[in-house]
């Protein structure tokens, strides 16, 4: 037997007895744990980074775009032709009160854009989904929210009147002739854009605001990332203007995402490390009752830090294992969230209905995870980035490595003469 292959030999047979020994419960509790924690992890992270992204891809593509510059109308196509820009959308935007059927008032964002938008700007239109009617500014028209029109209890073919608009000293705030009928209705499933924001066509916008100044550029990149070499670039051609970042005007609200992930994060890798100290007691324990051989071992000429080394394998392989078990169910899990959802929905649905046939009731009352009355989303998005679910698995085996690797400092304070001194 090779120097080394001794250790893995020995390592075997620990782990081996572990599994069937007295020690079984423990081994299994440590690989559940690890698997566990490997598992909420990947979990967490791929519904949170589900939201997180959904949310800024929402907001970009049809609130904010990836930066905006104040401009006159011979910049739109200087500001085209830079390198990395994607895509250039001329707007104005503009606060107002409407009024729809039965006199009901809503405050509102009122844009206005070209109604080519959907076509020079795929992102706008793969996330702007039309509900009802077209998206169209025929004779004045406007595009509405589909939460925005159902506060004002308006569908497509009736009309909006706007009671008050923001704009400067020479517009008009209470404009005349401000009757728009609604040619569209849209969903994004972000609740603040579904529910405060209309479309306008360039023409109605330049009414409404007084045809002064206040033109902007909504540009979209290649790579969102990349706006600060964009922006450089965008002063380097056109110095008058003063581009804005989205990491600008959505700071506060990009904040707390990273926030609300850093701590649901915090509180789930501390069950790494209630793990850890189990497995870091489990592995002194098991020292101290392996006195003995490892007395013979180092008696039979094996170094003690060879022998040290066999309980750290002992408890990388106790990680490695429960970090496998917990990737494999962890993407499992990601995977199909919304089916366990629905699963789970049919399952208390059934007890209910179980119940109350039993009772005599009618129970006809159904559960839903995500009832429309509280929440607005149809289901749970997931996005599920490898350099995160590999960071995920290797905390996971290394917790329970570094674990052993401590238990294993009492094994320098044994001397073998001593343990076997009365064997």
């Amino acid at each position: 037997m090779s120097k080394s292959s001794w250790l893995f030999f020995a390592a075997q047979r620990f782990g081996s007895v572990d599994a069937r020994g007295r020690s079984a419960l423990t081994s299994l509790l440590s690989v559940l744990g690890i698997a566990f924690g490997v598992t909420s992890l990947i979990v967490i992270l791929s519904v949170m980074n589900g939201f997180q992204m959904g949310y800024i891809d929402t907001i970009l593509e049809a609130g904010s775009y990836h930066v905006q510059v104040p401009c006159e109308e011979g910049d739109i196509d200087t500001l085209a032709s830079i390198p990395g820009v994607r895509s250039v959308t001329p707007f104005r935007e503009m606060q107002g009160l409407a009024k729809g059927r039965f006199s009901r008032q809503s405050a509102l964002i009122i844009r206005s854009i070209p109604e080519d938008t959907p076509d020079r700007d795929r992102g706008f239109a793969d996330t702007v989904e039309m509900t009802g009617g077209v998206f169209s500014f025929a004779d004045n028209g406007i595009v509405l929210g589909s939460i925005l029109a159902r506060n004002l209890a308006v569908a497509v073919g009736d009309t909006v009147s706007l009671i008050a608009v923001s704009g400067t000293s020479e517009s008009d705030m209470f404009p005349p002739d401000a009757d728009l009928p609604v040619r569209g209705i849209f969903k994004t499933g972000y609740y603040e854009i579904d529910s405060g924001l209309a479309f306008v066509g360039p023409a109605t916008g330049k009414r409404l605001s007084g045809d002064v100044s206040g033109l902007r550029a909504g540009i979209k990149l290649d790579h969102h990332t990349h706006d600060e070499r964009v922006m450089a670039r965008i002063r380097s051609i056109l110095p008058a203007l003063n581009p804005v970042s989205w990491r600008e005007y959505n700071r506060a609200f990009f904040g707390a995402l990273r926030i609300e992930k850093n701590t649901l994060l915090f509180l789930v890798f501390l069950i790494f490390v209630v793990v850890t100290v189990n497995i870091y007691n489990s592995m002194r324990k098991s020292v101290y009752e392996r006195r003995e051989e490892i007395g013979v071992m180092a008696a039979l000429g094996g170094r003690i830090p060879h022998i040290r080394l066999i309980f750290l394998l002992n408890g990388f392989g106790i990680g490695l294992t429960g970090a496998l078990v917990g990737l494999l169910i962890g993407l499992l899990l990601a995977v199909r969230i919304n089916d366990v959802f629905i699963l789970a929905e049919n399952i208390v649905n059934g007890i209910n209905r179980f119940a109350g046939a039993l009772s005599g009731s009618a129970g006809e009352q159904t559960f839903s995870l995500f009832s429309p009355e509280f929440f607005y989303i149809d289901s749970v998005p997931v996005r599920i980035f490898f350099p995160e679910v590999l960071a995920v698995f290797l905390f996971g085996v290394l917790s329970a490595a570094v674990a052993a690797w401590l238990a294993g400092n009492s094994i320098l304070r044994l001397k073998p003469a001593e343990v076997l001194r009365y064997e």
